[in-house]
């Protein structure tokens, strides 16, 4: 098993926040490529890092050639901190010399995978990897594909949530959930039907 790879377990929401707490000066990080599956998570991961101070690009297929390279090129000049990218545009990049990626989803492809953690153990540096708490059934299918455990690791500094975000209350058998009241039919106004005139 490589000893430069690691898990990071996180609730959903607190995904981009993680990422940019790793990224902050005390965790010794520096430059780093990310990639994520989604164009959408693409955009909205590389607003919240230029948001929270950390330079950040993005590389996809939509892209225009002349601005991949564009952005590779600052990164490599050290302006840029971040790179996020979907995993098909990485497979024609030349990754020499990156000391830090991360895989903010489970990687597709076991190759892309092992490939970036070679990669990063020949610079020096390191593959991390974020995994949904609430996911935890898909990281054990990609452990069995590896044929190895990966390791476990938790962010110093970094306050963990206890439950996913707009968690419904659990229900009490046969009853309302705990801690939600139903109005009171007593509270609803009769309606009358009126048949004649009164005297």
């Amino acid at each position: 098993m490589p000893s430069n790879t690691s898990i990071y377990e996180v609730f959903e929401h607190q995904k981009a926040d993680l990422l940019v707490h790793l990224l902050s000066a005390s965790s010794g990080f520096g430059q780093m490529v990310v990639f994520a599956r989604k164009l959408d998570v693409i955009h909205e991961l590389t607003s919240t890092l230029n948001h929270a101070g950390v330079v950040a690009q993005s590389l996809h297929a939509n892209k225009k050639v002349e601005l991949r390279e564009r952005a590779l090129k600052e990164f490599h000049e050290g302006k840029t901190q971040v790179l996020v990218m979907t995993e098909g545009v990485a497979r024609a990049i030349d990754f020499s010399g990156v000391k830090n990626m991360l895989n903010y989803d489970i990687p597709e492809l076991k190759q892309d995978y092992l490939a970036r953690v070679e990669l990063t153990q020949q610079a020096g540096g390191e593959t991390l990897t974020l995994v949904e708490t609430q996911n935890l059934q898909a990281l054990h299918k990609f452990e069995e594909m590896l044929g190895f455990d990966l390791p476990r690791k938790t962010a110093e500094g970094f306050v963990y949530a206890t439950q996913p975000m707009n968690s419904k209350p659990p229900r009490k058998k046969g009853g309302i959930a705990k801690g939600i009241r139903s109005r009171p039919l007593q509270n609803k106004k009769p309606k009358y039907k009126v048949k004649g005139r009164g005297k």
